[in-house]
């Protein structure tokens, strides 16, 4: 083994990508153009996925879309006080904020997704079987964080 010294230096690196939705894309011209959210249904076993899938995984034949009304049920919450480094100088996450599986009405699987509340005195709602309904940003760019959810006190 040698005692060589090695220099090391930091450096960015970056990546312009484009990429493509492929047969989930209406999910997103959907959220984008209409502010409104659409799942997908098996053909066969009726299974509905939101997040939307091409295919049915339990069947593997084509699904179809199904427009959903936006509202669902917590299926499990957590309060996050720290952001991932991917975050960082969002305009879109305050400290702490709320991190659900979501599951839609009509739909049989859960979206990841935030939850915000106005006042975080009100966070202590907001935990498995709370309900709420989804928000679209102003600005939507065709990303799974064009929307967010709200306590549904209808």
């Amino acid at each position: 083994m040698t005692d060589k010294k090695y220099l090391e230096i930091s450096d960015k690196f970056e990546v312009n990508y484009l990429f493509s939705y492929g047969c989930i894309s209406r999910f997103f011209q959907e959220i984008i153009e209409n502010q409104r959210i659409f799942g997908t249904r098996c053909s066969k076993c009726g299974k509905v996925y939101c997040p939307p899938r091409s295919n049915c995984s339990n069947c593997y034949v084509s699904t179809e879309w199904v427009p959903l009304d936006g509202k669902g049920t917590i299926i499990a919450a957590v309060y996050s006080y720290w952001v991932p480094a991917n975050w960082i100088g969002l305009q879109y996450v305050d400290l702490p904020f709320i991190n659900a599986l979501v599951k839609l009405d009509g739909a049989d699987t859960c979206l990841d997704s935030i939850v915000i509340v106005d006042d975080m005195t009100l966070n202590k709602k907001v935990v498995q079987g709370t309900r709420v309904k989804i928000k679209f940003r102003k600005k939507r760019e065709g990303k799974i964080s064009d929307f967010y959810f709200v306590l549904d006190e209808d």
